[in-house]
């Protein structure tokens, strides 16, 4: 999977310096500048115009070092400029960039994944992740639900955009017990983690389930085995459409199967 993923960056870099090309643009390390993203989420083309496929997805506020091709576009009745993004080797208008950080303004790129396994529960067992980004740090809320209680980890840290993928680089910073019994989420218990692991994820972006997969999820995408569901943003085990938790076959084998498990990816819905 690595040895692929290398050769179809090779070509999509090869692609790129290509067209790049054809506009008379070079992607040489001069002149390029500073620039923070001011969209709530900046949408980084492959080409540089707006009918052009989407490699990737910055955050506001995110810092990037970015070229101006001289190509321009008409948007929003105005015309734009597109700069090459030497992090992300794409394109985006610079009616979404600043050169000085928009401080004073509060904007967030909230990403959510869940994973759903029932094992003959009909209640159904969870695990639900919220990620925050904005201005280059990133707050993770990793939860596990079991019927009326919960398990919820904070993590905090930062992120970078690098190609087609965004890289946390975060530590568990809280513990928390939660209490659903009330239908509200409630926190019941907080302790500070000892954990000073840090945590590295890369999510990468995929145009075709419009939205972000960690690497070991990648496997799902050509998967007999699970249907993509897009509008929920989980792939669904096959299988489940056979299976009734209520009923008296419903082993303990059943139990520890991936009948029915629900894994969901992270996007913006």
């Amino acid at each position: 999977m690595q040895k692929t993923r290398i050769r179809l960056y090779s070509i999509f870099i090869l692609g790129t310096i290509i067209y790049c090309k054809s506009f008379g643009f070079s992607k040489s390390e001069d002149n390029f500048i500073i620039h923070y993203t001011k969209a709530d989420i900046l949408n980084v083309r492959k080409n540089p115009s707006i009918n052009s496929e989407v490699i990737n997805q910055i955050p506001y506020g995110t810092k990037i070092n970015t070229k101006n091709t001289e190509i321009n576009e008409i948007y929003d009745g105005k015309s734009s400029s597109w700069h090459f993004v030497k992090e992300t080797n794409g394109f985006v208008l610079d009616y979404f960039l600043e050169k000085e950080p928009e401080i004073r303004i509060k904007k967030e790129f909230t990403l959510k994944s869940s994973y759903t396994f029932l094992r003959c529960n009909p209640y159904g067992i969870g695990i639900y992740k919220t990620l925050t980004l904005s201005n280059n740090k990133s707050l993770l809320k990793d939860e596990f639900i079991d019927f009326t209680h919960g398990d919820r980890k904070i993590l905090s840290g930062v992120y970078n955009v690098n190609n087609n993928f965004i890289q946390l680089e975060m530590k568990e910073i809280e513990l928390q017990k939660i209490d659903y019994t009330e239908g509200k989420s409630i926190i019941i218990e907080k302790n500070k983690s000892k954990n000073k692991d840090i945590k590295i994820v890369n999510l990468l972006w995929n145009e075709q389930i419009k939205g972000f997969i960690t690497e070991n999820q990648e496997k799902y995408l050509d998967s007999s085995k699970y249907e993509l569901d897009i509008k929920k943003c989980i792939f669904t085990n096959r299988k489940c459409k056979e299976f009734d938790p209520t009923k008296e076959n419903c082993t303990k084998e059943r139990e520890n199967s991936e009948i029915c498990d629900e894994v969901g990816y992270f996007c913006n819905r």
